[in-house]
């Protein structure tokens, strides 16, 4: 099941924001493709503990999906480059959407009875959502939630109400109904969670330039969404502001993609893209890879 957010329209009050805001989003982040150190490795934390099954593999890459079936969410390509202790721009986390709470209950369990075989960062009470943060053999982010209903939702003007507050964990495990067997249907990539240098720069170009709305803020990190999400993208500058620009060579994100809606003109983005001085390349599948400002790499596909 493909999940829209295309609703953006509904939420804003003015023609002149309407006309800013211009791009939408459809399923969002199509998937990610990571790099890691140890391909069998990793390959053997997202199957086996995750849960992913294999869709394809072709020379370089292995492609992954919560079914074995397309469309795949997650691919994975081997570097040669050990991960170091720099502190880079790039991947922060990033962030699957789980269904309902049960779902989210049911990961829990999973988790805490292999909590001596994984690394976790900690658990989350967002108020739109509830979080858990683990890592992978590469140290890459990994954020695994369920949203609660929109209704829920606490909106001041277009500024959605998040809260870092700890997670009711006796709780949810109580709502536990079954034994972990991989992602369920209708899981998708809910967000992606970025390091930045810059958090103006980092506005101009997914608000001004890629039309996301902020829809929230915190010490140090900026949210975006398309539609009336809490936020589809998110950046940060908890590493500071003087690190290191992506190295394309390390363990972490190589790209994400971005799907336009039908609504879409790639043809005006490419404009929008041209007005700001933002060079892209058309890829031979008719969508194009753009890079923000921090030189992290971006798919946006129009199909």
């Amino acid at each position: 099941m493909q999940r829209s957010f295309l609703i953006f329209e509904n939420s804003i009050k003015s023609p002149e924001t309407l006309k800013r805001y211009k791009y939408y989003v459809d399923i969002f982040i199509k998937f990610f493709h990571l790099k890691d150190y140890d391909i069998d490795k990793s390959l053997q934390f997202y199957k086996s503990f995750l849960g992913f099954k294999i869709v394809k593999k072709d020379s370089s890459s292995v492609f992954l999906s919560h079914d074995g079936n397309p469309p795949y969410l997650l691919a994975l390509s081997e570097t040669k480059t050990n991960p170091t202790n720099q502190k880079h721009t790039g991947l922060y986390h990033f962030a699957i959407l789980l269904p309902h709470r049960k779902d989210l209950a049911n990961f829990l369990s999973h988790l805490l009875q292999h909590k001596d075989e994984v690394k976790i960062d900690g658990f989350s009470d967002h108020l739109v959502s509830e979080a858990i943060y683990i890592r992978d053999p590469d140290n890459i982010g990994i954020e695994i939630y369920r949203d609660r209903e929109k209704s829920q939702w606490e909106w001041t003007d277009d500024i959605v109400r998040m809260t870092l507050d700890p997670l009711d964990i006796e709780g949810l495990q109580k709502e536990s109904t079954q034994s972990w067997n991989g992602f369920p249907v209708n899981t998708i990539i809910g967000h992606v969670h970025l390091h930045v240098s810059n958090l103006e720069r980092a506005k101009k170009f997914y608000s001004e330039i890629l039309g996301f709305k902020n829809t929230a803020s915190m010490k140090g990190a900026l949210f975006f969404a398309a539609g009336d999400y809490h936020h589809h993208i998110a950046t940060n500058v908890w590493l500071g502001e003087n690190i290191l620009p992506v190295n394309s060579e390390l363990p972490g994100l190589d790209y994400f993609t971005i799907k336009l809606s039908d609504n879409t003109n790639l043809d005006d983005l490419i404009h929008s893209l041209n007005d700001s001085k933002i060079t892209f390349t058309k890829l031979e599948n008719g969508s194009i890879s753009i890079f923000d400002q921090d030189r992290i790499s971006i798919q946006i596909l129009n199909d």
